[in-house]
């Protein structure tokens, strides 16, 4: 009888439950109400159905209201569910044989018994127990009776009749299961009771580094920079699941190269996960996403547990320019059903799943799509010979521009920085090489003969040029124009030393780029965040006068929160001795004039016509004098 009135006493914590209140009053055929607390961040409509697993005659014992006389309910084919039990192994635990807890059973109240036991009363609401196993056996062995139906959110209203044991769940078919997740749990209905269901929808924060500490929605970077990520949730509530999915979904950009698996790290608690152990990142066959992270057992954590994930890109020349940003686009997949049951085996013999070998028939929810995006702008430098006219584009104008900005280095990522010793050089791709870039030159072939029309030869001044007789290649030496490769570098002044950073680091991200103006005069210093820069001309053409350096300052706002990634941001160009002006989508735009220079007369022109003509007067003017000098002495 002891045993009977502990039975009538505990609750039995159940799949995906519970917190649970249960008030007694009533007789075995008054009403009594359900009251389903759904989870806070559950906002989907559920219908839930009652089934009676056990029913029995209610009785008054030392002040607490017990069941006795204990038999199958309406709800479920008992002789099907005590089989069931008996042939689940999950079951065994009784002894040190570890024999079936049901073995002995024969009817309802001995499985009632059964679960009266210390074995099956566990109140941690936050791990799966003997109890939950026993909900789901249940589950697959229901009748067509249903005690009582409700639909809602928030707090939903069950009514049944009759006193006993039973089982709450989404009715099938009716969970949205992309926003929301299936429950099932069972309960001793004495009175009327209130059960907080434990099944969650799981959610994460997904954030850019704006410096080594302060993380956003938004932040701006140049080109070759590494952008990093942190993304934080925590290990959802998997009581009642055999097996649970937990992947992590990230889309960048085309502006925007993943670093690639090494530069991912994952922490629970304070517990650093080992990549290939405790997850894996997929990069194959995961289009159009750019990575996928999946647990192996998210089921190994507490939870509740803190997660944080981080990890990095760099920026490409393929980074979309201006007030619109660079996505990079994260979401969760999570098991929503704890009825859906993990049979198999990865492709690679390996326990734990990770990802599942068939998505489309999962019981998967997603969360829905945070967003982060990063800047960069343009400069646009338009290049004239003494005034702004259509006619006066000046082409051979050579420009480098100099300067540095940010970075954020995460612990696991190689990353670049300048140094005299360096090895290698930044691409216009954001890419590093080892093979020094090549500038444009003359290279001699050989000596022009009377056959020869194509190729230069040098001029009375040293220049290379293409003769307009092709008479002159007749004996001159001879050379061809070899195009270098500088135009396909970022930095063509800088050398790099690759390194590897220990942990979150910020650090400089220097910039070198060298543009040469074309016949349309204009030059393009594209994908540039905020920071300070010097633009130096390095070549000018001849008969023009070299421009002083000129500083710029690049400055930039973030919006002030990030949705759908459609958020504009704000650049500000602020230069010595020259306006840019912004094309209203964050390009900016300036003229550069470059002055002829005071040339002196040269010899055989103008400048010897002038002497001879100075120094005829000055003879005449001798002779004039002299005759003069011989007239006065005569007289």
């Amino acid at each position: 009888m002891k045993r009977i009135k502990r039975l009538a006493s505990l609750m039995l914590a159940l799949v995906m439950a519970m917190a649970m209140t249960v008030t007694a009053f009533a007789a075995d055929n008054n009403e009594h109400t359900i009251t389903v607390t759904q989870n806070a961040a559950d906002k989907t409509e559920h219908t839930y159905d009652a089934y009676q697993i056990f029913a029995g005659d209610l009785a008054e014992k030392e002040g607490k209201m017990v069941l006795s006389n204990i038999i199958w309910g309406k709800g479920v084919n008992g002789d099907a569910l005590l089989a069931a039990l008996q042939a689940d192994e999950t079951f065994n635990v009784v002894g040190e044989n570890k024999t079936n807890a049901f073995a002995d059973c024969k009817e309802a109240a001995d499985v009632a018994k059964v679960l009266s036991g210390e074995a099956f009363a566990s109140s941690d609401v936050s791990t799966s127990t003997l109890t939950d196993a026993f909900a789901r056996v249940a589950e697959n062995n229901l009748t067509d009776v249903v005690a009582g139906t409700a639909t809602g959110t928030g707090n939903v209203e069950i009514t049944v009749t009759g006193s006993g044991y039973y089982l709450v769940k989404d009715q099938n078919g009716t969970v949205d299961t992309a926003n929301g997740a299936y429950t099932r749990f069972m309960l001793e209905v004495v009175g009327d009771a209130t059960a907080t269901v434990k099944s969650e929808v799981p959610s994460g924060d997904k954030k850019v580094y704006i410096d080594d500490v302060t993380t956003g929605d938004a932040n701006n970077a140049s080109i070759g920079s590494h952008v990093s990520y942190e993304i934080t949730s925590k290990v959802p509530n998997h009581v009642g699941y055999n097996y649970y999915y937990f992947i992590m979904n990230d889309t960048l950009s085309e502006g925007l190269t993943f670093d690639g698996p090494d530069s991912v790290a994952v922490k629970v608690g304070d517990t650093v996960l080992v990549q290939g152990t405790d997850y894996y990142v997929y990069t194959e066959n995961v289009a159009p996403k750019t990575f996928r992270l999946a647990f192996a057992d998210i089921m190994n954590y507490d939870v509740g547990a803190d997660i944080v994930v981080t990890y990095s890109a760099t920026i490409n020349d393929k980074a979309v320019i201006g007030t619109t940003g660079n996505p990079n686009t994260w979401n969760l997949q999570y098991s929503n059903n704890p009825d859906d049951t993990f049979d198999g085996e990865r492709p690679d013999d390996q326990t734990k799943p990770g990802l599942p070998l068939d998505e489309t028939n999962e019981a998967l929810g997603q969360t829905p799509d945070e967003k982060t995006l990063t800047y960069v702008t343009e400069l646009d430098i338009t290049k004239y010979a003494n005034k702004v006219l259509e006619a006066n584009l000046l082409a051979g104008a050579e420009f480098t521009l100099t300067g540095t900005s940010k970075q954020v280095v995460l612990n696991t990522v190689d990353y670049y920085e300048a140094s005299e010793n360096g090895t290698y050089y930044l691409l216009l791709d954001g890419t590093y090489t080892e093979t020094a870039p090549t500038g444009t030159e003359y290279v001699e072939i050989g000596v022009g003969t009377a056959e020869t029309t194509t190729g230069y030869i040098k001029n009375a001044d040293g220049e290379y040029v293409i003769p307009t007789d092709t008479g002159d290649y007749n004996g001159a030496t001879l050379y061809k124009l070899v195009k270098g490769t500088a135009d396909k570098y970022a930095d063509v002044n800088t050398k790099y030393t690759k390194k590897t950073a220990t942990e979150t680091t910020y650090v400089d991200a220097d910039v070198s780029i060298e543009m040469t103006t074309g016949a349309d005069g204009k030059i393009y210093f594209k994908d540039l965040g905020a920071g300070e820069y010097i633009l130096t001309e390095t070549v000018t053409p001849a008969g023009f006068n070299t421009l002083e350096p000129i500083k710029i300052t690049i400055s930039f706002t973030p919006p002030a929160s990030v949705t759908d990634g459609t958020e504009e941001c704000t650049w500000e160009v602020t230069a010595e001795g020259l306006t840019f002006t912004d094309n209203g989508s964050g390009v900016f735009a300036t003229d550069i004039v470059n002055k002829s220079g005071s040339l002196l007369p040269s010899t055989g022109g103008i400048g010897t016509t002038i002497f001879y003509v100075v120094g005829g007067i000055l003879v005449v003017a001798a002779g004039i004098l002299l005759v003069t000098k011989k007239r006065m002495s005569a007289r």
